[in-house]
């Protein structure tokens, strides 16, 4: 008997001790998960700024090519070091096709606010701020919306961690993370007419190498797959993953579009992106 006792007191004893020294270990939800990996690919290093030219290729449901659309982009992020206090603007120029030339977008992330998007189409003759609704509606004739240009801050959303699981990409498996992702906001859903997204993402590079959006009535509606990718170095010389190749598909209509960025320059390359150029006032100017 003398001895139960002792066993029953010396388990409680290392109980106790455990408790006290924090060495329970409380597993952590779903939620909580996905809020973590999502802080930790928002810490990711950035590049300061960049220049590139992007290629659209905008196709019918029966898999024909109907428009091509190129244009040059520039993108730059103010306190870039620092992840609580860096905003990227982005804004771009389109060369080509003619009916297209001098068509332009601009985005500015604006901190604890809603992001100051424009749009410029040279029949307007000025430019329009992207508001509301206007998030979901079609940018420049492809299946990629206003909204998914537009810059997300991870606070506006509630995220689920899903699973690990692993992707094919160029004859590699590549180790994802499966995260639900829903804005917090009703307004928000409406606005970019978007309930959840599923996203299959790789930590370690912040890429995201699938994608899954649904509409308001929770039905799939729009899918995007990672075409490629390049690593570049930034100013503290720490490596930056970009996308540079994309394939956003409509479930709904049966169109696509597919994404290219090329001649990317980087750095001292790019020094004729500065912040001031990031303004409506250049949407018909020359920047570049």
């Amino acid at each position: 008997m003398n001895l139960i006792k002792k066993s029953v007191c010396f388990t409680l004893l290392i109980a106790m001790t455990i408790l006290l020294s924090g060495g329970i270990v409380v597993a952590e939800t779903p939620r909580e998960k996905g809020r973590k990996i999502m802080e930790q690919v928002d810490a990711l290093p950035v590049l300061e700024k960049s220049l590139n030219q992007v290629h659209l290729q905008i196709f019918n449901a029966q898999g024909k090519v109907v428009f091509t659309k190129k244009s040059r982009g520039a993108r730059y992020y103010s306190d870039f070091r620092d992840k609580d206090k860096r905003l990227v603007h982005t804004i771009s120029s389109f060369f080509a096709p003619a009916d297209d030339k001098g068509n332009g977008s601009l985005t500015i992330e604006v901190a604890d606010d809603d992001d100051d998007q424009w749009i410029y189409l040279k029949g307007l003759r000025k430019p329009k701020r992207i508001i509301g609704s206007d998030k979901s509606s079609s940018f420049m004739g492809s299946d990629m919306s206003n909204g998914d240009l537009a810059p997300r801050n991870i606070d506006e959303s509630d995220f689920t961690w899903l699973g690990t699981e692993s992707i094919s990409f160029k004859g590699k498996k590549i180790p994802v993370e499966k995260i639900e992702a829903a804005f917090k906001s009703k307004q928000q859903q409406k606005d970019y007419g978007v309930s959840r997204a599923i996203l299959w993402i790789h930590v370690k590079s912040g890429l995201i190498f699938k994608s899954e959006q649904y509409d308001l009535n929770g039905q799939l509606f729009k899918t995007n797959r990672l075409l490629s990718f390049k690593v570049f170095k930034n100013k503290d010389n720490k490596r930056v993953f970009m996308l540079t190749g994309t394939e956003v598909k409509s479930v709904i209509r049966g169109t696509k579009t597919i994404m290219k960025m090329t001649n990317i320059k980087t750095g001292t390359a790019a020094a004729s992106v500065r912040s001031d150029i990031f303004k409506t006032s250049f949407l018909t100017r020359r920047w570049w």
